[in-house]
């Protein structure tokens, strides 16, 4: 599969295992638009998710939105699915060796890998990330945090369902800890509740206290956001991947062929939204790739494919202004300077003696 289709890319091995390989699987088109994603704004988040019971491997991929074009029939912007990994294991070496193979492939093209990647509270993936991606912003998904706070609240404290439902409302409602406006403000409700909610204490501070602080927190003030992230992205498109194998464990081949299959499908609808066919239609700064029906299908097969490739890789809409370091200030990018007269040569041109 790895030498005559283009989706397999990497077969990984790992000797002692007694497991058959694993297999990193996208497009190149695929992996072109995610990385255009990537650099058209740093603040966009690519979403990331572990799924259970399409066969006897797992499915880790990243998510998206897909800016370039919005949905005809809702106006949002459509997910994308990333590059996938079919492994055996959630272990740290697993999620490692996934996401090092995107990394390496990532740093090709997008240089300062200042990306935000969010995730599920899952130890192995989320050390994995930190190794892999230094430096990075990451987030966590508040929903299954709630989910796991309220778990831990029922069946290892046994609270009863009010003082459980004012604990939740102190942590996550409109005035409660993710929502304080500083460090400064969380910390005070922090300490509060530590005191007031004694059997929650020892949790709370070794298990959630940081992590609400750099995860959920200060992400949602930094991006300026409304709403606490949630993986719902990735919920998404676990649930269009069970709907392709129908709800039933898949062989390998099989899971792989059906996986390619949704790749396909959404790439072809991103190219058909260049003449207006489709499920998507361009969107933005993007509308100038527009043409129209007659022309496409005017066009030689190499045409088209060179008219998408000017889609794939459009940067137009990167942002043109920078955001201050201790502040929500934002200015323009100022121009690259240049002295009078000067002009561009190239690296290799001679130069010419003035004397």
């Amino acid at each position: 599969m790895v030498n005559k289709i283009d989706f397999v890319k990497e077969v990984v091995y790992t000797e002692g295992n007694n497991k058959p390989p694993s297999f990193i699987c996208y497009t190149s088109d695929q992996m072109e638009d995610m990385k255009q994603f990537l650099k058209t704004d740093p603040d966009r988040i690519l979403g990331i998710d572990r799924t259970f019971n399409l066969g006897a491997v797992f499915v880790t991929n990243f998510v998206y939105k897909n800016i370039k074009v919005i949905n005809k029939e809702t106006g949002d912007h459509p997910i994308f699915v990333g590059p996938m990994y079919l492994h055996w294991e959630g272990s740290f070496l697993s999620y490692h060796t996934f996401l090092s193979h995107v990394k390496a492939r990532l740093s090709e093209t997008v240089q300062n890998l200042d990306i935000r990647i969010g995730s599920d509270d899952e130890s192995g993936l989320t050390k994995a990330i930190d190794d892999v991606f230094p430096g990075i912003k990451r987030l966590l998904c508040s929903k299954h945090i709630k989910d796991n706070v309220t778990d831990h609240l029922k069946n290892k404290i046994g609270i009863n369902d009010k003082e459980r439902s004012n604990l939740m409302s102190e942590i996550f409602g409109p005035t409660g800890l993710v929502n304080a406006s500083d460090i400064s403000d969380y910390n005070y409700l922090a300490d509060n509740l530590s005191s007031k909610y004694s059997s929650f204490a020892n949790y709370f501070n070794s298990n959630l206290r940081d992590r609400l602080e750099d995860y959920v927190r200060q992400p949602k003030v930094q991006l300026k956001h409304d709403r606490l992230w949630t993986n719902n992205n990735c919920e998404s498109m676990n649930h269009v991947f069970k709907k392709a194998v129908e709800w039933k464990p898949q062989p390998i081949p099989d899971l792989a062929t059906k996986l390619m299959d949704i790749v396909r499908v959404q790439l072809i609808d991103l190219k058909r939204s260049l003449y207006g066919m489709g499920n998507y239609e361009l969107f933005g700064p993007y509308r100038r790739h527009v043409v129209s029906y007659q022309c496409w299908f005017s066009k030689t097969q190499e045409q088209r494919e060179r008219l998408f490739r000017r889609l794939l890789i459009d940067t137009k809409s990167i942002q043109t202004t920078t955001k201050s370091s201790c502040s929500d200030f934002e200015v323009p990018k100022p121009p690259r300077p240049r002295k009078p007269n000067q002009r561009k040569r190239p690296r290799t041109a001679r130069t010419q003696p003035r004397y």
